[in-house]
């Protein structure tokens, strides 16, 4: 059963032992952990010469999903992308514009950055509010993460 890991990682020398002993099949890297497409494209270079292959990590929405697609496009070992929603159905007032999807696949985009478009008035009407996170536990009542 392939195996994949790496998904809270912040750096590739945090995946330096899952690399270099061999310990997955799926690099599970987070664009917005790791320290950008730069730093993820390191480990993608790095898990390439291991034979391990990219899943990128997309718990999040437009400008993750776009950033995710670049990286993907640049690297020969990826995998499988994850992607939490089809593009264009959520926050579609603030990115009237996001990446392209048809027969299930991201497709490259043809507008300049990465390709989404961003409407500050939108963003105005959802000012940021903290909120916190419901705690996930196990059946015996500890604490888990997502």
């Amino acid at each position: 059963m392939p195996l994949a890991a790496g998904e809270q990682l912040t750096s590739k020398w945090q995946f330096r032992e899952l690399i270099e002993e061999d310990l997955v099949d799926y690099a599970r890297v987070d664009l917005g952990l790791v320290g950008g497409i730069t730093e993820a494209r390191k480990v993608a270079g790095w898990a390439e010469t291991h034979g391990i292959q990219l899943a990128p990590h997309n718990p999040l929405g437009p400008v993750a999903t776009a950033a995710c697609l670049h990286l993907d496009l640049a690297t020969p070992n990826v995998g499988v992308q994850e992607q939490p929603a089809r593009p264009g159905t959520s926050l579609t007032d603030v990115f009237p514009v996001q990446v392209d999807w048809a027969d299930g696949y991201l497709l490259p985009p043809t507008r300049p950055g990465l390709g989404i478009v961003f409407d500050r008035e939108a963003a105005r009407r959802h000012p940021f509010r903290m909120a916190e996170l419901p705690h996930l536990r196990r059946t015996d009542g500890t604490l888990t993460n997502w």
